[in-house]
């Protein structure tokens, strides 16, 4: 058992980190996008991380099944998780530990990186709304060519 658990936490902690380096690139990207005013490129990049988001959800998921599994109600977070996997683990545990904190660490920085996109965004908002706007007068022009059986 516990060299199944060992390898179902290192699976985990090696995934989510993953996704937040996935993330981070997505981020510069995205912050591209956002310098270059290019709707299209902001869109594409903020549904690709939709799909990360939605795999990190996933991650999360595992980490919760673990939790209930070892019978414990809190999450990895918490102080009973460690203590238990402490218990069943020894020093593998520490090394966990010491994993997650490079993913919080990697975490934090993709926050920081959000942040300052979001206030570039802001500042881009008004350009960006155009384009919006033109994109949205395109399609209506496309369905409007389609229905009437240009298309």
């Amino acid at each position: 058992m516990q060299a199944d658990l060992e390898k179902k936490l290192s699976s985990l902690v090696s995934s989510e980190l993953a996704l937040f380096n996935e993330l981070a690139l997505l981020v510069e990207k995205e912050e591209e996008c956002v310098l270059q005013e290019d709707m299209e490129c902001l869109l594409n990049v903020l549904q690709e991380k939709q799909d990360v988001i939605s795999r990190q959800e996933k991650i999360h998921e595992g980490w919760s099944f673990i939790s209930s599994s070892l019978g414990i109600s809190e999450g990895r977070d918490g102080p009973s998780f460690w203590s238990r996997l402490g218990e069943l683990l020894g020093e593998g545990a520490d090394d966990l530990k010491a994993s997650l904190s490079v993913i919080r660490d990697v975490a934090g920085n993709v926050l920081e990186q959000e942040i300052r996109v979001q206030g570039l965004l802001e500042k881009h908002v008004d350009s960006l709304r155009s384009q919006m706007a033109q994109v949205s007068r395109g399609k209506k022009a496309l369905q409007g060519y389609s229905k009437a059986g240009g298309v």
